[in-house]
């Protein structure tokens, strides 16, 4: 009978033991178990944004001389002066319109004099029209010096440089400037009122470039301002070097406070889409890559999967390559891999 108590004695001992180390392995085995939140991918509507980088232009630029060589009399505007289509801006010697004009008065009075003749029939038709052709001639020639002579403001603007001081002798000598138009002129006009921003599109993104969409312009130079636009003009062809083609915007400058020359960045405002979104600090990037995922549970277990982000919008980003209404990790997602069982604090 002691025999037999201590045999149940011992039985109910190891019995014991075993349970004791069935239930601390399942106590391990639950703080081994990461604690994550989760959230619901929404899918909202956005605009998408492209972003460029670009350059301000005159809307007009044009460098005014004139088609024969002189001596540059008189420049009536300095740089910055405002003025109006038609304003005289520059003068240049006259005597070869001086020239001119006297040989014009001596043809003009034989003119006048084979006129008087051919009323009374007392000259041929041939001699009359070998006059009046010299003297059309002699006319045109007078007025093509008088335009050489006088330089006009062909479009309103503002004079933006002046390459020629009064004195100096004006020819035609062509050069280039980068970004603007050939140097050769007395002063340079442009119309900056409003202004151009010209930025390069790649053949990847000119498919969604077109004609009318809104546009919003920010100035290097110009922090917290910011201007409104649509694109304008799309050039019919791309580079072959770099595969792009330039496109442009016009902004309204009433102030003058945008300059030609200035730095730009352009977001061009694409049509509404639907898209899923997650949150940002959602979104794991693989060390050393450019590769980004996100983590999904299901049944308690991770999946990991790659996403492409589409748009930034505040703390949100619309992505592609997961379904809106899946349960992804929000936070806890650097302590989970793949396959790994978790339990979720916020259900």
């Amino acid at each position: 009978m002691k025999r037999l108590i201590l045999l149940f004695t011992a039985a109910a001992a190891l019995v014991f033991v075993s349970c004791s180390g069935n239930k601390q392995e399942q106590v391990q085995s639950e703080v081994n178990v990461p604690l994550v939140s989760t959230i619901r991918v929404e899918e909202r509507t956005f605009n998408p944004v492209l972003t460029f980088t670009g350059t301000v232009f005159a809307n007009k630029e044009a460098n005014l001389g004139a088609t024969l060589p002189g001596k540059v009399e008189k420049i009536y505007f300095e740089e910055g002066q405002m003025v109006k289509k038609g304003d005289l801006i520059v003068e240049l010697s006259d005597e070869m319109l001086t020239q001119a004009m006297i040989e014009h008065e001596t043809i003009k009075k034989d003119f006048e004099r084979v006129s008087r003749l051919r009323e009374k029939g007392s000259i041929s038709e041939m001699e009359y029209d070998h006059v009046k052709a010299k003297y059309d001639a002699s006319t045109a020639k007078v007025e093509m010096v008088k335009k050489n002579t006088q330089v006009y403001a062909p479009f309103s603007g503002i004079i933006a440089e002046r390459m020629m001081e009064e004195g100096e002798v004006y020819f035609l000598n062509p050069g280039l400037e980068p970004g603007y138009s050939m140097r050769s002129g007395i002063v340079r006009l442009m119309q900056i009122d409003p202004a151009t921003v010209k930025f390069d599109v790649n053949e990847k993104d000119l498919i969604h470039i077109r004609k009318g969409l809104p546009v919003v312009v920010k100035l290097d130079g110009m922090p917290g301002k910011t201007f409104q636009g649509k694109v304008d003009r799309i050039k019919p062809m791309l580079s072959t070097t770099t595969r792009s083609t330039s496109v442009e915007v016009t902004i309204p400058n009433s102030n003058m406070e945008v300059k030609p020359g200035m730095f730009a960045f352009v977001d061009v405002m694409l049509p509404e889409v639907k898209s899923a979104v997650v949150p940002l600090r959602s979104i794991y990037r693989m060390p050393g890559t450019s590769d980004d995922f996100v983590f999904t549970v299901v049944n308690d277990t991770v999946h990991r999967v790659k996403v492409e982000r589409l748009q930034t919008i505040g703390e949100y980003v619309a992505v592609r390559g997961i379904d809106a209404g899946t349960e992804i990790i929000l936070e806890g997602k650097n302590r989970v891999n793949d396959g790994l069982k978790v339990k979720v604090s916020n259900r």
